[in-house]
C-alpha cells in the first residue's frame, strides 16, 4: 500500500537561480576539462578531430543547463509534519525521503557566497548514522532555513525530554 505524498512546500523562485547558476558554473568546469583533454590528446599527436570533443560536451551540457535547474525547483519539496520532515527531489530519480524527528542529532543552516549573495540558504538535516547529512534543503530563504532549523531542534529537544 502506497502513502500519498503529503502538500509539499516548494522552493522559493530564487532557488531557481541557484540553481541556473550552479549548472553554469558546473558547464563551465566540465567544458574546460573536456578542452584540456583535447589539447592534451592533440599535444600527443592526435590529429585535430579531438576538439569536437569539447564542442560536443558544451552542447550537451548547454542543452541541460536549460532543461535541468527547471526540472530539478519544480521537484524539490518539503513537508513537516507532526513525527517528521519528508523531502522530495530528483529529475531523473524521484526521491522521497522521511526522517523522523526523534532520529534528528542535529540541524545546520550554511550559506556559500552564491547563496549568500541571493538571500538563501542549505538546511543540513544530520542523524546518528554518521554519514554525513541525512536529509538537505538547498535554495531555502535564510528566514525560512533559520525558522526550520529553529523548530526541528525544538521538536529535538522535547523529544529527548
Amino acid at each position: 500500500m502506497t502513502h500519498p505524498l503529503p502538500t509539499l512546500e516548494r522552493l522559493p523562485r530564487g532557488a531557481l537561480t541557484l540553481f541556473r547558476i550552479l549548472a553554469l558554473i558546473r558547464m563551465g568546469l566540465y567544458g574546460a576539462l573536456s578542452f584540456g583533454v583535447a589539447l592534451a590528446l592533440s599535444f600527443a599527436g592526435v590529429e585535430h578531430w579531438p576538439f569536437l570533443v569539447p564542442c560536443a560536451v558544451v552542447l550537451g551540457l548547454s542543452v541541460l543547463t536549460a532543461w535541468y535547474p527547471q526540472r530539478a525547483h519544480e521537484r524539490w519539496g518539503w513537508a513537516l509534519r507532526e513525527h517528521d520532515l519528508v523531502i522530495s527531489h530528483g529529475v531523473l530519480l524521484h526521491q522521497v525521503v522521511s526522517i523522523p524527528a526523534g532520529r534528528i542529532q542535529h540541524v545546520d543552516v550554511h550559506q556559500g557566497p552564491i547563496e549568500r549573495a541571493l538571500g538563501l540558504a542549505r538546511l543540513q538535516i544530520f542523524t546518528a548514522s554518521g554519514r554525513g547529512a541525512d536529509g538537505e534543503i538547498p535554495g531555502l530563504t535564510r528566514q525560512t532555513a533559520d525558522a526550520l532549523r529553529e523548530r526541528l531542534v525544538r521538536r529535538e529537544a522535547d523529544d529527548v525530554v
